[in-house]
């Protein structure tokens, strides 16, 4: 069996929990969004039901992905915030759009400067890297590339990942074939060479899996059971402390 040379990780209940927004950060950005707005209008909204009806709508379409996975076209972030603010009777120049989208998805940035370090997160990464092996993002999310660096710069594992690949910026989202092919490219690698982790069973192990790539399920955020799936994932695991054992035997394998 081809010895790995890659990991790629989603992000979300993978790297970091994705929790709850932090209601100052939530605050604070919807400010500067609604500030964005007042330069193209004076009639803008109060902050609470911009957050209310943008981030209602985010929710609206993650419930739809969710039991919806076939549905794996992503049109840009501005055009879900778009039709968001249409339920408010806004509808603002691209340029000002562009700018109160952009200070929005800082939320979740200020969100992961909020949250404490979590243990053996940084360090099982580092493990990895002193494997041999290269490590990356394949995300599914509203953030784009750029954004979704920053949350894990805030946690501490930026330095250890090479890059991340965002379905709002290559327009189609996981299980999609082509975005994990797109992470081959950018890694220079085989789907042979490559393990892909995540916390999904369709996303993150049927569709890595049809490419070719092995995967580990992790349940540190959320647990799907794999005993029923279609696809079975090579490895689960309950903490990404537990990743570089798993990888460790791979890489011994004959």
């Amino acid at each position: 069996m081809v010895k790995p040379s890659v990991v790629f990780f989603d992000i979300g209940s993978t790297l970091w929990s994705s929790p709850a927004e932090d209601p100052g950060a939530l605050r604070d950005c919807y400010t500067r969004g609604r500030e964005a707005l007042l330069r193209a209008s004076t009639e803008v909204p109060p902050i609470e039901a911009l957050i209310d009806a943008v981030e209602h709508y985010f929710a609206e379409w993650e419930d739809i992905w969710r039991v919806e996975p076939e549905k794996v076209q992503q049109p840009p972030t501005t055009e879900y915030v778009a039709t968001a603010l249409r339920k408010l009777n806004l509808a603002p120049p691209p340029q000002a759009l562009a700018a109160f989208t952009s200070e929005l998805l800082e939320v979740s940035v200020g969100t992961a400067r909020a949250l404490p370090p979590e243990a053996g997160m940084k360090e099982a990464l580092a493990e990895l890297r002193g494997l041999g092996v290269r490590l990356a993002c394949v995300s599914n999310a509203f953030m784009g590339a750029a954004t979704l660096d920053r949350i894990l710069e805030e946690r501490g594992l930026d330095e250890h990942l090479e890059f991340t690949v965002s379905s709002c910026d290559f327009g189609w989202r996981k299980p999609h074939a082509s975005i994990y092919q797109e992470a081959l490219r950018l890694a220079g690698a085989t789907a042979e060479e490559a393990v892909f982790v995540g916390d999904r069973l369709d996303a993150d192990v049927e569709g890595p899996a049809t490419v070719g790539m092995r995967t580990v399920l992790t349940l540190q955020y959320r647990r799907e059971d794999p005993s029923k799936a279609p696809v079975k994932p090579d490895a689960v695991i309950d903490h990404l402390s537990e990743l570089p054992g798993v990888i460790g035997s791979m890489l011994q394998d004959d």
